[in-house]
């Protein structure tokens, strides 16, 4: 008893209900199960992109398709994890047209391709997709699929889940001969394929794949960088018990996130719970909710969540309150909260921004400047602004 009250203690002071000063603007509406929201570098362009196989571009009196790969891509009438997944423009995009993919395609491959958009005539030269990346998926859940640029290296970095199923069953988040679990680290700038840096830190090791960055990752959904310091963020899906965020500064690499030794701060496997090498997440929560209730669109109460959302740590100037704080949610409750790096304190901001209504949060994003935005599943993009209060 007395364990269970200290836990709530912590959990009740950790979720403060402090105020932000924050509040949303809805950007646009009626798309079909919005997973990201991405940016042009150049121009700030919004670019949304539905699970089904669409990438769309939102004008200010319009929305209009930029990409539908949707024969192509693995998704059915019921939502899963499957699908049209991520997008990464190139640097120089507004010169060469260049920008990645990844998804499941209908084979079950995880894909992560290049596509060329050919400004003149102003539409993507389908043919010319190159897989770059191309494995079979074990099961239909747990795929990943981010990926993003670093700001500081500019290499290509790519997130995978360990390949589905539950407790990891082949143990492929600890296994560094494959991509499960794993995020790679690629360079790209050259015209086709791509070259692994000489300084990635399995380069040399026997039998590792060199491409592997960091490793022992469950299902990371959604990681960014801090635009300011390339320190790399991820939202890491938890089994039955707890959600994690995790954290990589730019100088590291080579990092066991501990799965499936490991669920949050917490041992997974009791008989074999060796966590020498192995680095905790910088915070954890409860996984208590039910995904089938959120499916549903019903409230829960008195409950975290069950599936994480990774978000951005806030580098914009619109909002001083968000400054150097970093924003997640939670899929199945809709939770939104602020993390603290220096103190770990974690403030509730859900109500500021949404008042009393039930959000499935499938994504944030980051515009060239800084300033975030919110996904919610259900087919609305929102931009979070300085409340009036």
């Amino acid at each position: 008893m007395k364990i269970n009250i200290l836990f709530f203690s912590l959990i009740s002071f950790l979720y403060a209900n402090d105020k932000l000063g924050v509040s949303v603007e809805k950007i646009a509406t009626d798309f079909e199960r919005p997973i990201l929201v991405t940016f042009q570098p150049d121009n700030n362009q919004m670019y949304v992109l539905e699970q089904k196989g669409k990438i769309k571009i939102i004008n200010s009196n319009s929305v209009e398709t930029f990409l539908d790969i949707s024969n192509n891509v693995s998704s059915g009438p019921v939502p899963d994890e499957r699908g049209l997944l991520g997008m990464a423009f190139d640097n120089k995009f507004s010169s060469n047209g260049i920008f990645y993919i990844s998804y499941i395609d209908s084979n079950n491959f995880s894909v992560v391709s290049r596509f060329t958009y050919d400004h003149k005539v102003k539409m993507v030269n389908y043919e010319s997709e190159e897989r770059i990346i191309y494995f079979k998926q074990p099961f239909n859940n747990h795929n990943g699929g981010h990926l993003d640029f670093s700001p500081i290296d500019n290499y290509l970095y790519v997130a995978f889940g360990d390949g589905g199923s539950a407790g990891d069953p082949k143990n492929n988040a600890q296994n560094l001969s494959n991509f499960m679990g794993k995020i790679l680290r690629l360079d790209v700038s050259n015209s086709k394929g791509y070259d692994i840096p000489l300084d990635n830190p399995f380069y040399n090791k026997v039998g590792a794949k060199k491409e592997i960055w960091a490793y022992g990752l469950r299902n990371p959904w959604r990681f960014s960088f801090d635009k300011e310091n390339g320190d790399l963020f991820i939202g890491d899906v938890g089994q039955y018990l707890w959600e994690e965020i995790n954290k990589i500064s730019f100088n590291q690499s080579g990092i066991n996130f501990g799965w499936k030794i490991m669920e949050g701060n917490n041992c997974y496997d009791a008989e074999s719970c060796d966590q020498e090498g192995l680095t905790k997440p910088i915070f954890d929560y409860p996984s208590d909710a039910s995904y089938a209730f959120s499916l549903m669109g019903i409230k829960q109460k008195e409950v975290y969540g069950c599936s994480v959302t990774g978000g951005y740590l806030y580098r914009g100037n619109e909002i001083s309150d968000l400054k150097n704080l970093y924003l997640f949610s939670d899929f199945c409750t809709g939770k939104i909260w602020a993390l603290n790096q220096k103190n770990l304190k974690v403030i509730d901001i859900t109500e500021e921004l949404f008042f009393d209504s039930k959000n499935m949060i499938s994504s944030f994003g980051q515009d060239i400047n800084g300033e975030l935005y919110i996904v919610e599943f259900s087919g609305t993009i929102y931009k979070i602004i300085p409340s009036n209060e």
